[in-house]
């Protein structure tokens, strides 16, 4: 009986230790988490701002543009040929012109063949039309002599070789031979001099006093400076652009479309002004492309800068203007024809491009208002509606503007201070 009763008083105390303990120490941990809760400080509440992304842009301007088609190609001279000799024989004379880069004038003596053996070939062609005339003029009298003869005897139906007829023809023959012979032989003699066909200059030359040469021989190459070529290579779309004819031709007077070819030299860039011309009106095989060929005239009258032949040039050819126009920089044009605007709540707006023209450059479009905020800087993620702050920059436009207007200033403030510096002079000179 007592063994029970100490037994049961384990079990209660097993009970209590085990399972009254951790419930009593969960309620108090409870309670005091509910009490922190409570009484915890309430965060300071912020507005939501929302984010904003930083662009550079540019304000449009409309205006009417002025469409350039681009092309590029090599100098070459519009006459260009190898001075070659119809007779042969001991070159006598060489103009010290005649030097490889050496300036010719049109009708320069280049150079002269020994004339001495053309000359005496023409004193016996002289000599055989004086003897043919001679013959001639027996001829002629024989016959005479024959017909008085023949008719005195009253012969009426004699024939030619009685007439004389024939010896009279023969002779005239060989009269109109020697003076053939006789022209020729002066047309050699002639051929021993060559002279320059026009105002160039000497590409090459392969001649020395003294050499002896055949017919036929190449001597020098020399090329006209008076006009100078350059064929352009343009596709179907760049003539539409610039409203060129594809069959176009016209003097260079009367062409109404200019053009500047520009390229490097002595490490600045260098123009020259000249027309188009004409388009070679056939399509290249190849390329797909039309040529379309300008001139220039007198380029090598300014020898610091003259267009050399063989030099590469690059060339703006000027087309139709084009009213209500936008110029913007290449950097505007994303996914190689959409636009980004601001609109008027400052989000991005993303439009197609109406493209009028493409250059290296900058853009041309259309369809485009005043005062519009055209997106010029990167975004990473761009998409429509994207809340931006737009930081406007100056567009091409205003550039070429105050490049324009700080160049008038300079060149005015250059003419104001050489006025001034002949001022003083003069002042110098009367206090003198």
């Amino acid at each position: 009986m007592v063994f029970n009763k100490q037994k049961l008083i384990n079990i209660k105390g097993a009970i209590i230790k085990w399972l009254v303990t951790p419930i009593v120490l969960l309620g108090l941990a409870y309670s005091g988490y509910q009490w922190l809760e409570n009484n915890k400080p309430e965060p300071e509440k912020r507005l939501n701002k929302v984010k904003r992304v930083k662009v550079f842009t540019i304000k449009t301007t409309n205006q009417s543009s002025q469409l350039l088609g681009y092309s590029q190609g090599l100098v070459s001279p519009s006459s260009r040929f190898d001075l070659k000799n119809e007779v042969e024989g001991k070159i006598s004379y060489v103009s010290p012109n005649m030097v490889t880069g050496g300036v010719i004038e049109e009708g320069e003596l280049l150079l002269e063949i020994e004339p001495s053996e053309y000359e005496l070939n023409v004193v016996q062609r002289q000599a055989k039309v004086a003897q043919a005339e001679q013959q001639l003029a027996r001829a002629k009298a024989e016959a005479n002599a024959s017909q008085v003869e023949l008719k005195s005897l009253g012969r009426t139906k004699a024939s030619d070789l009685a007439l004389g007829l024939p010896q009279l023809r023969q002779a005239s023959a060989l009269l109109d031979s020697a003076k053939a012979e006789l022209k020729l032989a002066k047309l050699n003699l002639a051929r021993t001099k060559i002279y320059s066909p026009f105002t160039g200059r000497v590409e090459k030359e392969n001649i020395n006093i003294n050499q002896y040469i055949n017919r036929n021989t190449n001597l020098a190459t020399v090329f006209s400076t008076e006009t100078m070529e350059v064929r352009l290579s343009m596709t179907a779309k760049q003539f539409a652009q610039i409203e060129l004819p594809i069959g176009y031709y016209q003097s260079f007077e009367n062409s109404k479309f200019p053009v500047r070819l520009y390229s490097e030299m002595a490490g600045k860039e260098v123009s020259w002004y000249g027309k188009i011309v004409r388009t070679e009106a056939v399509m290249d095989n190849r390329t797909r492309t039309i040529y379309a060929v300008a001139q220039v005239q007198d380029a090598y009258l300014n020898q610091a800068t003259p267009l050399l032949s063989g030099l590469f040039v690059y060339a703006q050819i000027k087309g139709r203007a084009v009213e209500n126009t936008t110029k913007l920089p290449q950097q505007a044009l994303r996914n190689n024809s959409e636009l980004w605007l601001v609109d008027k709540q400052k989000k991005l707006r993303i439009i197609k491009a109406d493209i009028v023209q493409r250059t290296p450059d900058f853009i041309i479009v259309k369809n485009l208002e005043p005062n519009t905020l055209v997106i010029t800087s990167a975004l990473a993620i761009p998409t429509e509606g994207l809340n931006v702050v737009p930081i406007i920059q100056p567009s091409p436009n205003e550039i070429d503007s105050s490049t324009s207007k700080l160049s008038q200033h300079q060149q005015s403030h250059n003419k104001s201070a050489k006025k001034s510096e002949s001022l003083t002079e003069e002042e110098i000179n009367n206090a003198s």
